[in-house]
């Protein structure tokens, strides 16, 4: 099972270097033909699509994941969670279409850039297509890291050929889309392969309904955890300049590039291997979680340490001399990174397979809340600082709180172990 688990990262870790590192391959490019503040509205549409995403994901990578990884060997149950969850998506798909064409009409932002977010719309579409959730619950992550891998350098390949003018930027967002809907299109072939021969069945209401209630709570917390990560970039588009917003937004794609690169893979590897565990044995869980945790310290610590002893380098680097005014504020940044190790495995790896999710949402709708004053008083009051701050306290926030919960939890289980023990 051990060797399974670092198999899935290794695949996992392939896939987010198609995510991570080949956007910084063409970032460099895209950063000098559009400028800081095109850039700013690059990131802002991108944004503003993520929090439609987190809709139409709707917390299924965790919660359907977690019903095909208990049941992995009845095909009969994993085709009801694979279709119910599709019909799902869909459902909420249409719905942010309708809430897309009225935010086209009703917001100044999406009325003066209206080529950008039509551009960067079908995004949506290719995460409602995407079944994440099968692959990560039946532990068959190969074929959709290579998939993601081959697909992106395509995207790549359109950025270098169709990016040639200030003025195209909005085609950045355009090519991502496709990229996303590339990747869904192949991988949702792929599981209708392996999964058993079946026909569609007819959409189940009742099922629909109880799919949204158990993952409600995930919702939320998907919904919340986008704001207090991103919220940042959106207070900046409506309060300071696009210029600002640019600079600003290249220290953030260091910094969630770095958080996305180090733990996604974990996430999606770890995630059902926890819940197995947790499911047989208590104390092989609590003893796999500490190894896992103390080995992500140690690499968290070393990335962490090389990237502030030369942050000009890597600013530079990715995106050019223009963007050198943001080092100061990136320095400050770069300790996220560790402190992510524990915000990480105290929530995902640890509320969420402890199912204590209450608890999880409790925390993020905490940090989440928190966020928006934060965000609004210190970026009105310091500007870039002010946000840098913010970024920090948000973090700090929910490393704390989460630790603090995750070990409660872990006292109340082994209470639950002793009493049976008796």
């Amino acid at each position: 099972m051990a060797r399974q688990v670092f198999k899935n990262i290794g695949f996992l870790g392939i896939s987010q270097a198609a995510n991570y590192l080949l956007p910084l391959v063409t970032i460099p490019y895209i950063t000098r033909v559009v400028g800081p503040e095109n850039y700013g509205l690059i990131e802002l549409a991108t944004t503003v699509m993520l929090y439609f995403t987190v809709v139409v994901i709707y917390g299924f990578s965790y919660t359907a994941t977690r019903r095909i990884a208990a049941f992995p060997d009845r095909s009969s149950r994993i085709v009801s969670v694979f279709s119910t969850v599709m019909y799902t998506r869909f459902l909420l798909f249409l719905l942010l279409t309708a809430l897309f064409v009225v935010l086209m009409f009703s917001v100044p932002k999406f009325a003066v850039y209206p080529h950008l977010f039509l551009y960067a719309f079908p995004i949506v579409l290719g995460w409602a297509l995407y079944p994440d959730f099968l692959f990560q619950g039946l532990q068959k992550l190969s074929v959709i890291a290579f998939a993601n891998l081959a697909i992106k350098v395509l995207a790549a390949a359109l950025i270098f050929i169709l990016l040639r003018e200030e003025e195209d930027f909005y085609l950045v967002v355009g090519i991502n889309a496709f990229a996303q809907i590339m990747v869904a299109i192949a991988t949702l072939l792929y599981a209708l392969k392996v999964l058993p021969p079946f026909k569609w069945p007819k959409p189940n209401v009742r099922l629909i309904k109880a799919y949204l209630k158990s993952g409600w709570y995930m919702f939320l917390s998907h919904f919340f955890t986008r704001i207090y990560t991103f919220g940042t970039i959106l207070f900046m588009g409506f309060l300071l300049t696009d210029t600002a917003l640019g600079l600003f937004a290249a220290a953030m794609k260091l910094i969630i590039v770095g958080q996305s690169f180090l733990f996604m893979p974990l996430g999606g590897a770890l995630f059902p291997y926890f819940a197995n565990l947790y499911k047989n044995n208590l104390e092989d869980y609590q003893k796999a979680h500490r190894r896992f945790m103390r080995l992500m310290l140690l690499v968290s610590a070393v990335a962490s340490t090389i990237v502030m002893l030369i942050p000009e380098f890597f600013v530079q680097l990715v995106f050019g001399p223009e963007y050198l005014a943001v080092t100061p504020y990136f320095r400050w940044m770069i300790p996220i990174l560790f402190v992510t190790t524990f915000s990480h495995f105290s929530l995902y790896e640890g509320l969420m397979v402890l199912r204590k999710d209450q608890w999880h949402l409790r925390i993020i709708l905490m940090v989440g809340l928190l966020s928006l004053v934060l965000n609004y008083t210190l970026i009105n009051a310091f500007e870039l600082w002010g946000a840098a701050w913010a970024k920090i306290l948000i973090e700090l926030s929910l490393a704390g709180l989460g630790w603090y919960y995750f070990k409660k939890a872990m006292g109340a289980e082994k209470a639950k172990v002793s009493q049976k023990a008796v």
